[in-house]
């Protein structure tokens, strides 16, 4: 009976114990989570992720070190270029439980440009500068449409990946860099032919090519300039720690002008955001394809886009012609004013000017059938809207009335300018 109570006994201290062993993780793990998202500047969340150990005082060191500081505006220009993905490729890292200077490689690698050309002869693109054939192995797919070696989302998850694994296989973060710079099998080779007592000695002392360990030298160099950025003269400026943008997916082709249209964005910033497609259209074949757009215009995008998909005529990119206004378009195109206001998120309430050969998103003109146009041409004039006029004189003028001449026009609420076209019955 004793012993019964004794095991009893035994197992309650052992739940006990548990217990709070897993209260105390979850209590920290939360803390964990509530101090970075806390932190409103990212690269304070960057910091405090930092592990790596700097490298030895070395003349390679000082000569990377100097490079930096003289280019002052250089570095400034690379965190520029870094808000739109910093955000992203943070999360992600942190998520896999990585050093944050994982988060640093597109600095050496790309400078944060998605888009930047490589030197001549050398095929690498992208973030993380994938050449064709580790893009390939890494599953990233690259047709005469798009190339996801330059996708942020793809790259990222594949740069990560293939990071991981040459960790796994090195068993060392400064190796795996080293490798994913020079290639894993360098590295492997060098490593097998290394005595267990020279492994020993550390990463530096490795006989590794000398590219290698510039590589290593760079990034720690700016790990450094991030983690002690007053030491440099170098005022980082802030990246908001929160995401920049939304991803949406899309099941139809689309043209980039129209996405931009649709999302209020420039093409500029769809190109920053989307830089794997090659041409004017993104193409979609038995997958959809996901687009990135800002976090506060993907709303816009979805919800015009359903205006645009739905729309009984297809909507096309059109030129506004000199002296147009937005009435005299919505007219010529079978649509209303404040439709074509909310498709090309154009202000209602506010007097539009439109500028000479200004793109705008317009329903396509339907051809109508040579008997329609006849039986127009026999039942109605087309007036031309001068200076001056009002419905009240074009009705009276022409023997008919202002709902009449709205019923003809498809419009209730008809604001007349000049150079307007009305249909008027024939007396």
């Amino acid at each position: 009976m004793i012993l019964k109570r004794k095991i009893k006994f035994s197992r309650i201290v052992i739940s006990f114990f548990w217990i709070c062993l897993l209260t105390s993780f979850n209590t920290s793990a939360s803390q964990f989570l509530q101090s970075n998202n806390s932190q409103t500047n990212l690269w304070d969340r960057v910091r405090n992720g930092l592990a790596l150990v700097a490298p030895p005082d070395s003349k390679e060191r000082r000569t990377i070190q100097a490079s930096y500081a003289k280019n002052l505006q250089t570095f400034n220009r690379i965190v520029s270029n870094s808000e739109r993905y910093l955000f992203h490729i943070v999360e992600e890292v942190e998520r896999r439980g990585m050093p944050m200077e994982i988060a640093l490689i597109p600095v050496v690698e790309s400078s944060y440009n998605p888009l930047v050309k490589a030197a001549p002869g050398n095929p690498s693109t992208g973030l993380w500068q994938f050449v064709p054939r580790t893009g390939k192995y890494l599953g990233l797919s690259q047709t005469i449409w798009y190339d996801d070696r330059r996708d942020v989302i793809a790259s990222t998850e594949a740069a990560l990946n293939y990071l991981q694994y040459l960790y796994d296989r090195f068993d060392s973060w400064e190796l795996a860099i080293a490798a994913y710079n020079v290639g894993e099998g360098v590295v492997g080779r060098i490593l097998a032919k290394t005595s267990a007592k020279d492994k020993a000695k550390g990463f530096y002392q490795l006989s590794l090519p000398i590219e290698a360990k510039q590589y290593v030298y760079k990034l720690l160099v700016v790990k450094d300039i991030v983690a002690n950025s007053k030491k440099y003269g170098i005022k980082l400026r802030p990246v908001p720690n929160r995401p920049y943008f939304d991803t949406v997916k899309i099941h139809k082709p689309i043209e980039v002008p129209v996405v931009a249209r649709l999302a209020n964005i420039s093409e500029i910033e769809f190109t920053k955001l989307n830089p794997a497609y090659n041409g004017f259209i993104v193409k979609v074949f038995d997958e959809p394809r996901t687009l990135l757009l800002p976090k506060d215009n993907s709303k816009t995008f979805l919800r015009n886009l359903q205006i645009y998909q739905n729309a009984k005529a297809p909507w096309q990119l059109y030129h506004v012609k000199k002296g147009e206004n937005i009435q005299v378009i919505a007219n010529r195109h079978g649509t209303t004013v404040h439709l074509l206001r909310t498709m090309n998120n154009l202000l209602n309430g506010k007097e539009i000017a439109l500028a000479n050969d200004q793109v705008l998103l317009a329903p396509s003109l339907i051809k109508r059938s040579n008997a329609s146009v006849a039986y127009k041409k026999t039942s109605a004039d087309v007036y031309i809207v001068k200076k001056g006029d009002t419905l009240y004189h074009i009705a009276k003028r022409h023997g008919t009335t202002i709902d009449q001449i709205k019923q003809w026009n498809n419009n209730s609420n008809i604001s007349l300018s000049i150079g307007q076209e009305l249909l008027l019955a024939k007396n």
